[in-house]
């Protein structure tokens, strides 16, 4: 009899967890569901690595991707191999080698007897090519090795002067490069400039303007949403037929207006490049200012907003501080999701000529670039910058896929 009176007192073994389970809040139970999604973990492990990469672009780069950094002597140069061993043998050190640009020389004595008969043959043959006047040979008895840690272009790591505040901290040290000359993991383009590190530094660039117009959608959504649900009536009424008529615009002439008349302004980049990012998340809000505003119509008659009024709470901290909040988890959740889409939409506009200009790194700059027949035939390695950008947009949406997932709580198999 006591034996059985013991058992009963004992505890399942799963108990403390089905009790965490319970008294656990919404964003921790998003957490512990989004890490069974095995994709959504993956893509967020890669998410990862790419953000860290742009962000510490400058400490990554093995050159300077700004005019600064041309490689005079390796223009329209392909990818340089890395080697631990060759016909000299093994190295635990990695190592490139040195490259030699081929002259290609015409008898311009011959191209003139010959006259247009010549010109032709040396055109078939490929002589006045752009590929054949960037050839390199390699020198593969002269080895580069690759160091870490090496000294190279400074670079600011805090820089808040456009701010207003008197701090630049600047760095000299790279993750790795060579001591003679440059190496370019990705090649070079026509200029001369590293296309690995333009890559690098133009994911943060693309980034950073989708950060920027998800944080004014975000804004815009929530003045617009939480107004119009909160007083209802005839500003309801007056905000979502605002809200109708900018959701029913197609973007792109839009985007083509805005273009316009920033071209007929005299901006800096990085003055466009904010005004860029602030168009993109002004013309973006109306999906989410809808969604909210029905969340706020129905939770405006709950207990807890009326005991706020009753203390003497005004409309604006009952909206930010008690309403908004209860919708959190699903604000986290859409902005994440909507994250490509905007990433999309800066890409599209520099691949059209109507946002980011060179010498401005971002993807969509790259991409432009990419599109050019003479790349396509003879630098095929300038379509790097198109993995990379397939690479963060995948990621992107896998990841909302699993957060999506994550944050319903239906989705769990009983």
């Amino acid at each position: 009899m006591n034996v059985l009176i013991e058992r009963f007192r004992r505890k399942p073994k799963n108990q403390d967890n089905d009790e965490s389970y319970y008294t656990a809040g919404q964003l921790a139970l998003i957490k512990s569901r989004f890490k069974k999604k095995t994709s959504g973990v993956a893509a967020a492990w890669i998410l990862g690595v790419l953000l860290l990469m742009g962000f510490f672009a400058p400490f990554f780069s093995p050159s300077d991707p700004t005019i600064r950094g041309i490689d005079s002597e390796y223009r329209r140069g392909s990818p340089q191999g890395v080697y631990f061993w060759d016909e000299n043998g093994f190295s635990i050190r990695p190592f490139t080698y040195t490259y030699k640009k081929v002259d290609s020389k015409i008898d311009l004595k011959s191209l003139a007897g010959g006259g247009l008969a010549a010109l032709d043959a040396l055109t078939a043959s490929g002589a006045l090519s752009s590929s054949n006047q960037n050839k390199f040979e390699v020198n593969e008895t002269e080895r580069r090795y690759i160091k870490f840690f090496i000294k190279g272009w400074d670079y600011s790591v805090i820089n808040l002067n456009t701010v207003g505040l008197k701090l630049d901290i600047r760095w000299d040290r790279h993750l790795f490069g060579v001591e003679q000359g440059q190496i370019h993991l990705m090649g070079t383009d026509e200029d001369g400039k590293d296309i690995f590190s333009r890559t690098l530094h133009a994911i943060w660039v693309t980034i950073s303007i989708a950060i920027v117009a998800l944080i004014v959608k975000l804004f815009v959504s929530l003045l617009v949403g939480g107004t119009s649900g909160y007083f209802g009536g005839r500003v309801d009424t007056i905000l979502m037929s605002l809200t109708e008529a900018v959701r029913v615009i197609p973007p792109i002439p839009i985007y083509l207006a805005c273009a316009v008349a920033l071209a007929q302004i005299d901006l800096t980049a990085v003055q466009r490049y904010f005004a860029i990012a602030v168009v993109i998340g002004a013309l973006d809000f109306a999906a989410l200012a809808r969604r909210l505003r029905t969340h706020i119509l129905t939770e405006r008659n709950q207990d807890y907003v009326l005991a706020a009024q009753l203390c003497g709470s005004s409309t604006t901290r009952i909206i930010w501080r008690h309403m908004i909040p209860s919708f959190t988890s699903y604000i986290i959740v859409d902005t994440l999701i909507n994250f490509p889409y905007v990433i999309l939409a800066e890409t599209s506009l520099s691949f059209l000529g109507l946002g980011l200009t060179e010498p401005v790194n971002s993807l969509g700059v790259l991409l432009q670039k990419a599109q050019d027949p003479d790349i396509q035939q003879n630098m095929v390695w300038q379509f790097f910058p198109v993995l990379v950008f397939v690479f963060l947009i995948m990621a992107f949406v896998f990841i909302g896929d699993a957060l999506r997932d994550a944050a319903d709580p239906y989705s769990e198999k009983k």
